[in-house]
């Protein structure tokens, strides 16, 4: 009896073995499938005569490390007979898979077994081997023994002499190369090597724990793409094998958006060892860092394969094992290297007597993320095998990788003189093009200038009423001549054609006719809101260049410390001209100003071309014809209104502007729509929200006459869909819509009303007619989720001031497109787009596009205020903006009423987190994380006086987003906005079941002031209390 100490491999998997609860981690198995039936005793001879000669597989280990080997007349084999109902692979496949999930008791038993699956027709010898025991190389040497053997046996000849070497000379060789200073010399060199490193990505971005259980794709390489592959490393004196390489490198660089690539390469570990003739466990994994470059071609790429494989061979004895550890890679999702790549220039035996036989590699071990196997077969032709952990992969997902692994390298093998750049440029933009997503097919729009089209109406339908405001009406014809004169007398106050015109007027007839008359003249309409801070509407007269503004008297006064330019009063604007000169095409219509990132709004120019696209899509889209009353519900400064005025009056229809009475309360508004005979709504979704929660309390219904209801600006939850369906109303038309400003209000669109509200987030749609989106992954390649990317003629000419910013061009087929980024994620589920959120901290709040960085600088500029981070929280259907803040300034309200001076309402963070200093990561950047987490995972109880004010409090809170609050506490002072208290009042409606207006609320804006009054109104008699909300 002879004892051995673990080899450094064994070491290091004997380790695992005993951390690992799943004991049956690193079982290896294969088998060998006969052509035919075998002569069982004496394969079991045979078998039985290689195992003993195998001195790593008769033997136990103890508990101290140290293996205990047998003589071999000592060693008990462990085998057995099993049968099959039928000759099929498959048939051993699935027995060979569920034996080899049983453990082996390493202390007990021999680390292996074995059994002869006998079929009707043909046998099959299973091996499974303990990886302690035997890798790959060491499993051929102890196959070919067996056939050997086996063929003497069946010849009557007396068994050869074992050609196996000994346990003891590998055990030797490595301690002589720790002597020799080969280990430590391997060590520098690898962490030399890791500063060069790329970082370690692979073909999937998830990651998981080491599995046992794989899935698999097989695949033999294509003939023709063998033949070829063959035939170039011949001519070329290459390995064919580095032409694969060279090749697999191209596609993770194109997955992976990297041009460096890290695999994982297995290596024998045995040339120029003794361990050539030992079976034994002796493989290593090496990392091999590819920098490819892209002016190389095939020949040049594989040469680079070469050479970069030579580079790292010297040192391939290096433990992985070992190094994983130096480099502080164990544990967690911590990697090494991306994809491993075995390629196997041996073979086992094919001949067994006169039975020929192939082997069928059931598991090569655990999979960590993607195992690629490549092996020639029986036949010559090779086989790819991908195996992959199942965290991380689906069987869809290895498919496509040998599928484009096959094109890519059957393309470059066709023009091989093709650089690196360029094929991974082309394939990539042959990708995108069949990639596109377009709208439904039978949506085909024919374009009119929406200018064209109002005086197409005037003309056709002079009579027929547009606009209608109380009871002031508009036919075509009057709306027109009205806004032809407006036209004239700008020209004639000096307004030129390109000339930025600012528009600050009330809902009202005359801000309809001045921004079409801004259009008339040739000029280009900019909307201002009057509730804004000055500070803001004087960054956007600025930014936007406004020569000229229309305004009227209440809010001159306003402009004047803003405003250096020429000021027009509405009202003052008549002529007996008229004028309708309007540019078109390329030429910018209107600027929309959104959030931006650095401090400052961002003023988008949308082109004439752009806004009649969408017009035309829109009525498509939304079957608006003239028969429709769209209800103008939008403030001006928000992009909703140009889908509200301009798709509506293009179609023929008629425009009602609403009026303040109608944001009283949800029945109001339920009420004015069905006295208006409104068919169309375009609605914020948290207004929307609103409704829905007046639906479920019984307070509201849904009025006949609507015909179409459109939603935008943030997510719809699920609940709020399943609750609008209950009201019954399959025939109305709810549009979930999804656009950036930069393409133009809307550019996907999803009806609802037939939608599975369980679904956990509900789709965005399709692209609106003419539209097209790509959804681009790493590499900005296409993929099934990844960051929205939109084309088409809805795009905006860019940002004033000629910032670029998302706006760029892709090559997509043979063009390069103008395309517009999103920032925002998105994955196609069953045809449709659905969306998850944003790549960077964007927010949306009632609508509001909010970079928490612009938030940011107007805190940092503020005295008192030393850090600060802004984060986006949605709390339920409640979504606010938490301003973390260290600085001597603590007083929220403080804080609040500076940020008024600069910034519109739905910017101002409602609650407010201060801390003498903000936590930062390792790196000394903020840790945004870990105050998210913080915030979300705290909340304090509110405890106040009476029980309404608990209960009202609580809904204040809840709405406002606020931590804690008082009995004096003031609604307005604590950041609440006209929307919120459509809110508010709509959840003490149903909370309380009473009636409550907006104006009470600006009546009692005090918490326990409005409580007072709500138990006042509590005490009434509710029957005779007009329902109002």
């Amino acid at each position: 009896m002879s004892r051995f100490p673990l080899t450094i491999p064994q070491q290091g998997l004997w380790s695992g073995h005993l951390l690992n609860d799943d004991k049956a981690m690193f079982n290896t198995a294969e088998c060998i499938a006969f052509d035919g039936k075998v002569d069982a005793a004496v394969l079991v001879a045979a078998l039985t005569r290689a195992v003993g000669e195998c001195e790593a597989l008769k033997g136990h280990f103890e508990e101290n490390g140290e293996m205990v080997c047998f003589v071999s007349d000592e060693a008990q084999l462990a085998y057995g007979e099993v049968n099959l109902a039928s000759d099929d692979e498959a048939a051993a496949r699935g027995w060979a898979w569920a034996d080899l999930r049983r453990p082996f008791e390493l202390t007990k038993e021999a680390p292996c077994r074995f059994a002869l699956l006998r079929g009707p027709g043909r046998d099959y010898l299973y091996s499974c081997v303990h990886h302690i025991a035997l890798d790959g190389f060491g499993t051929t040497l102890l196959f070919q023994r067996i056939a050997e053997l086996y063929g003497e046996g069946l010849a009557g000849a007396v068994p050869s002499p074992s050609p196996f070497g000994l346990l003891d000379e590998v055990l030797a060789e490595e301690l002589a190369r720790e002597e020799s200073g080969k280990n430590a010399a391997a060590r520098s060199f690898w962490q030399e090597q890791l500063q060069a490193w790329p970082e370690v990505k692979s073909f999937g971005e998830a990651r998981a724990p080491i599995a046992a259980e794989f899935i698999r794709e097989s695949r033999p390489l294509p003939a023709a793409l063998w033949q070829a592959l063959t035939g170039f490393a011949d001519e070329h004196k290459l390995g064919w094998p580095d032409l694969l390489l060279a090749g697999l490198s191209a596609q993770l660089s194109l997955s992976s958006g990297q041009s460096q690539t890290l695999f994982g390469l297995m290596m024998m570990n045995r040339i120029g060892s003794a361990s050539l003739t030992v079976p034994c466990m002796q493989m290593n994994i090496t990392p091999l860092a590819l920098a490819l470059g892209e002016a190389l071609d095939l020949a040049g790429a594989a040469g680079a394969v070469a050479k970069a494989k030579r580079g790292v061979r010297k040192h391939q004895h290096y433990r992985y094992e070992l190094l994983r550890r130096d480099l502080g890679l164990v544990g967690g999702d911590k990697r090494l290297f991306g994809p491993l790549v075995n390629i196997m220039p041996f073979d086992h035996a094919r001949r067994f007597g006169p039975l020929s036989a192939h082997i069928l590699n059931i598991s090569a071990g655990p999979v960590e993320d993607l195992t690629i196997e490549v092996q020639v077969g029986a036949d010559g032709q090779p086989r790819l095998d991908l195996d992959a952990n199942p965290g991380c992969y689906q069987q869809g997902d290895l498919a496509a990788i040998a599928d484009t692994l096959f094109a890519l390298l059957g393309r470059w093998l066709a023009e091989p003189t093709l650089t690196l750049g360029s094929l991974k440029a082309d394939w990539l933009a042959e990708q995108r093009l069949a990639a596109l997503i377009t709208g439904p097919a039978h949506e085909v729009i024919k374009v009119r200038p929406v200018l064209d089209a109002l005086c197409h109406f005037a003309a056709q339908t002079p009579h027929k009423i547009a606009l209608i405001q109380g009871e002031s009406r508009f036919s075509y014809e009057a709306l027109l001549t009205r806004c032809e004169q407006m036209a004239a007398a700008l020209q004639a106050s000096g307004v030129q054609p390109g000339d930025r015109v600012g528009v600050m007027l009330a809902r009202t007839p005359q801000a309809i006719f001045a921004q079409l008359a801004v259009l008339l003249a040739g000029a280009v309409y900019v909307p201002l809101d009057p509730e804004q801070p000055l500070e803001r509407q004087g960054h956007i007269l600025r930014l936007g260049e406004v020569k000229t503004l229309i305004t009227q008297a209440e809010y001159r006064h306003k402009l004047a410390s803003l405003f250096e330019g020429h000021t027009l009063l509405a009202g003052d604007l008549v002529s007996d001209d008229r004028l309708n000169q309007p540019a078109a095409g390329r030429a910018v219509a209107y600027l929309m100003f959104t959030s931006g990132s650095t401090g400052l709004p961002k003023g988008v120019a949308v082109s004439h071309g752009a806004l009649d696209h969408f017009a035309a899509a829109a009525r498509c889209r939304y079957h608006l014809g003239e028969e429709a009353r769209m209800l103008q519900f939008a403030p001006f400064n928000f992009d909703a209104s140009i889908e509200e005025v301009f798709a509506t009056l293009s179609a023929g229809a008629t425009l009602v502007l609403r009026t303040d009475a109608l944001l009283e309360s949800i029945p109001a508004f339920v009420a004015g729509v069905e006295e208006l005979g409104i068919t169309h709504l375009d609605l914020p979704t948290a207004f929307w929200n609103e409704w829905v929660v007046s639906l479920g309390a019984g307070q509201a219904h849904i009025p006949a006459n609507l015909a179409t209801v459109i939603i935008g600006g943030e997510a719809v939850y699920p609940e709020q869909l399943a609750q609008w369906q209950r009201q019954g109303r399959s025939d109305l038309r709810l549009f979930n819509t999804y656009g950036p400003t930069e393409t133009t209000v809307v550019v996907t669109t999803q009806e609802l009303q037939g939608e599975d509200p369980t679904q956990a987030q509900l789709p965005i749609g399709l692209p609106l007619p003419g539209m097209q989106a790509l959804i681009l992954g790493a590499g900005e390649q296409p993929a099934e989720e990844g960051e929205l990317v939109l084309l088409g003629p809805q795009l905006a000419n860019g940002y004033v001031g000629g910032v670029q910013g998302s706006f760029g061009t892709l090559r997509v087929g043979a063009q390069d497109l103008p395309v517009y980024r999103t920032g925002d994620r998105v994955r196609w589920v069953a045809g449709r787009l659905v969306y998850l959120g944003r790549r960077d901290n964007e927010f949306k709040i009632s609508g509001y596009r909010i970079q928490p960085g612009e938030v940011e600088a107007q805190l940092l500029a503020l005295p008192g205020v030393d850090e600060a981070c802004v984060q986006g929280v949605s709390i339920g259907n409640v979504r606010r903006l938490v301003a973390f803040v260290a600085g001597a300034e603590r007083d929220s309200r403080v804080i609040k009423a500076q940020l008024a001076k600069v910034l519109p309402a739905a910017m101002i963070p409602t609650d407010y987190r201060h801390f003498d200093q903000l936590p930062r990561t390792g790196s000394n950047k903020l840790d945004r994380k870990a105050l998210l987490a913080a915030y979300q995972a705290g909340g304090e109880a509110l405890t106040l006086g009476s029980e309404t004010e608990n209960r009202v409090g609580a809904i204040w809170q809840q709405i406002l987003g606020l931590a804690t609050m008082g009995p004096a506490d003031n609604f307005f002072e604590l950041g609440g906005q006209s929307l919120q208290t459509i809110q508010i009042v709509n959840r003490l409606g149903a909370e309380f079941g009473v009636q409550v207006k907006v104006s009470d609320v600006f009546d009692h804006p005090r918490l326990d002031d409005f409580c007072r009054f709500l138990d006042g109104k509590l005490t009434e008699d509710e029957e005779s209390v007009e329902m109002v909300w």
